[in-house]
């Protein structure tokens, strides 16, 4: 077995020249399997892999209702207030089943399968703890699906800021002429951002009032990463884990997004992701960690992947894949 190294170190900023290094050098990493460390897992007692990562697209709505912000007293009433038509626009984002109501968002969504979801339902997760972990008072996501599906094996639609108007310290009397929002949506397989990016801008434009002038600026995005579960990675990796861990491996998904898909559309090879953080590691605060136990079991769990995947018959499925 062969084993080539690749360190990325612009995944925290969306990879922004891995698609061109790759397409200049993917001869040079050229393999029958991608394995990823940058995952975690459920919980130190429930070892699990990650089979999927979202991908993500990014939006600025720009909306002017004036050429200027007027006064209230002489105007109000009678004129419209940018940050309330923006904010009408964008409150039909999801309809009252929590799913994206833009047409045609979920036309390439692969569903979660049987035993995926069997997966999701085998893990310890406690909505009033996970309430009480986040602060918030209520878990209102899509209709149909467990806070743990809705995480990280369907799509999201999230307002990250919005602003316009008057902000500082007093006050000012004024109607806004300007609001602005940031928007994003998190993606699943096969989703892809290049045939999303329309859909959007063309959903804002149909429900933007006549009167108001909007404009939507597209930030690029990053494509889903899907192995399906039977991949005969993946199946080797739960065997290595099952090893170094005592206990089968339970089969989850990442809800965040990376340059996975980047990596397998130009080497053509499958990821599978053989990560051991936990959710209470801190990941990206200052008193980060990662527990020895588990280190110590990672790398365990690295060596007997090695093993798994140089068997003949998985070299040879991985080699080939039908």
């Amino acid at each position: 077995m062969n084993v080539k190294f690749f360190v990325e170190g612009e995944e925290e900023s969306g990879s922004p020249t891995i698609d061109a290094f790759l397409g200049e050098h993917a001869g040079r990493l050229a393999c029958d399997l991608i394995v990823v460390s940058d995952t975690g897992m459920f919980a130190e007692d429930v070892p699990s892999l990650v089979t999927a990562m979202r991908g993500l697209v990014y939006f600025q709505v720009d909306l002017r209702t004036a050429p200027a912000d007027l006064h209230s007293g002489s105007f109000g009433g009678a004129v419209p207030n940018a940050i309330a038509e923006l904010v009408g626009l964008l409150s039909g984002l999801k309809d009252d089943a929590g799913r994206i109501a833009i047409p045609g968002w979920y036309d390439d969504v692969v569903e979660l399968t049987a035993e995926e979801r069997a997966n999701f339902a085998d893990l310890p997760f406690d909505p009033e703890q996970f309430k009480a972990m986040t602060g918030v008072g209520a878990l209102p996501g899509e209709a149909g699906f467990s806070p743990l599906e809705q995480m990280s094996g369907r799509p999201t639609a999230d307002v990250n800021g919005i602003w316009g108007g008057f902000t500082g310290v007093g006050t000012k009397t004024i109607i806004p002429a300007t609001a602005h929002a940031k928007v994003s949506f998190r993606l699943v397989a096969n989703q892809e951002p290049a045939r999303l990016e329309p859909l959007f801008e063309r959903w804002v434009r149909d429900r933007a009032p006549g009167h108001v002038e909007v404009s939507v600026r597209s930030y690029g995005g990053v494509k889903p990463a899907l192995t399906p579960l039977d991949h005969p990675g993946n199946r080797a990796a739960a065997d290595a884990v099952a090893r170094a861990f005592g206990k089968r491996p339970l089969f989850t998904r990442e809800g965040g997004s990376g340059p996975e898909r980047a990596l397998s559309d130009a080497l053509g090879a499958a990821c599978v992701y053989l990560g051991v953080m936990l959710p209470e590691d801190r990941i990206h605060a200052p008193n980060e960690r990662l527990l020895l136990a588990n280190y110590y079991r990672g790398v365990r769990a690295a060596a007997y992947a090695f093993e798994e995947f140089a068997r003949p018959e998985v070299a040879a499925a991985l080699h080939n894949p039908s």
